[in-house]
Parts: C-alpha cells; sequence; structure tokens
C-alpha cells in the first residue's frame, strides 16, 4: 500500500504530493509547486529523511502553480517529467505567467520528458496509479487514480464542492463537466479525491453535494 504526504506550497495554496511504497521506498512527486528554496527544503527533507527514490515528477497539468517546482526537483534527484502532450501550450507561456505573478524561480520550464497516456499505468513499489484524462481546465489534464489505496489526484478538475475554473486557454466547462461526470464520477463512491488546492473529499459527497455539478 501506498503511503502520502501533502504540502501546501507557493502564493496560490497549491497542494503538491509525495506518494511512496514504504517498503522499496519508490516514490512519484505530484505537481512539485514549491516556488521559494525554503519550499524546496520541505519537500527535499521529507524526502530524504524518508529514505525515498524519486521515480519521476508527474503534472496533472501545465499551470504555472503546478509546475513551478520541476526544475528543482529534476535537478535535485536527476529524474524526468511526465505529463500528457497536449500541455505544450501552457509549459511554453510558463515563465510569462510567472512574471506575471511575481514568481521566482530557476526558469527551468522545459516541455516534459515523458508523455503521459489515457489509461497508462504507472507502478510504485507493488501499487499502480491509472492516468485519467480530465480535460476542461486545462488542455492535457489528467487524474491518477491509485485503486488499490481508493484515491484519486485530480489537480484542478475536481475539489471540494467545487470544480476548475474554464477561462483559462485550453478551458472548457463543458468538457469540464464532461469531465468529471463520465471519468470521475465512475469511481467508487468511496474514493478520496485530492485536489490541486484546498481540502480532501469524496467521489460520494462531490456527487451529492456539489452545486456545479
Amino acid at each position: 500500500m501506498l503511503q502520502l504526504e501533502s504540502f501546501v506550497f507557493n502564493p496560490f495554496a497549491e497542494n503538491t504530493y509525495v506518494v511512496y511504497d514504504d517498503n522499496t521506498k519508490e516514490c512519484l512527486i505530484i505537481d512539485p509547486g514549491c516556488s521559494t528554496v525554503g519550499e524546496e527544503n520541505q519537500l527535499f527533507g521529507f524526502i530524504d529523511s524518508h529514505n525515498l527514490k524519486p521515480l519521476m515528477a508527474v503534472s496533472t497539468h501545465g499551470h504555472i502553480d503546478h509546475i513551478i517546482g520541476n526544475g528543482a526537483v529534476k535537478k535535485r534527484y536527476n529524474i524526468k517529467v511526465a505529463a500528457h502532450p497536449n500541455v505544450k501550450y501552457d509549459y511554453e507561456h510558463a515563465r510569462q505567467q510567472a512574471t506575471w505573478f511575481g514568481l521566482s524561480s530557476d526558469g527551468n520550464f522545459q516541455l516534459p520528458d515523458l508523455d503521459l497516456k489515457d489509461d497508462e499505468i504507472i507502478k510504485v513499489g507493488e501499487s499502480t496509479l491509472e492516468v485519467i484524462c480530465t480535460p476542461g481546465h486545462a488542455e492535457g489534464s489528467v487524474s491518477l487514480y491509485a485503486e488499490m489505496e481508493g484515491w484519486v489526484f485530480t489537480g484542478d478538475a475536481l475539489f471540494c464542492r467545487s470544480i476548475g475554473r474554464t477561462d483559462f486557454p485550453g478551458g472548457s466547462y463543458e468538457t469540464l463537466l464532461k469531465s468529471i461526470k463520465e471519468r470521475l464520477f465512475r469511481l467508487p463512491d468511496d474514493t478520496e479525491v485530492f485536489s490541486g488546492h484546498g481540502e480532501s473529499t469524496t467521489i460520494f459527497d462531490e456527487q451529492r453535494y456539489n452545486m456545479f455539478l
């Protein structure tokens, strides 16, 4: 079974997740959003103190608050970044986004090294995470479903009692609703939802109490 540690980083209060296998020490870094040396040290300190072995960093989508730490984790652990190929537009405009929001970084916004495909399986120790394409908030948005643990990491597609905004380039309200209803709401009711911002929730609760759905 996987273990989970979460961090809240950068001015957008973005959730960065480390999922890891306690036996093999393999881990994934989901959406490294660390934007300062202090935040980098929080993330690195946890990984190093637990003797974890990062396999890759995974971007649920390409908005700046979710990828600003990519360069730091690549440099620290010599790992690759994986994302859906449709994130290209946001990655190419990441430096501009960082400037707009006054975020400092090492400027390493290279395109992802690995392309993720719908239904692809990522193995971490004895567990797996399934890539589920959930566009609508941004092009190339994906969620990661850990069936054994009953977790899904939704990026900015689905939040506790809310959904991702769709007024950025590549956003579509209709597409986002379709992604949530046809992909995420097919998961078991007790699946715990870990979003890109805010507190966790469950599929059951969002089906019944999310006023946007």
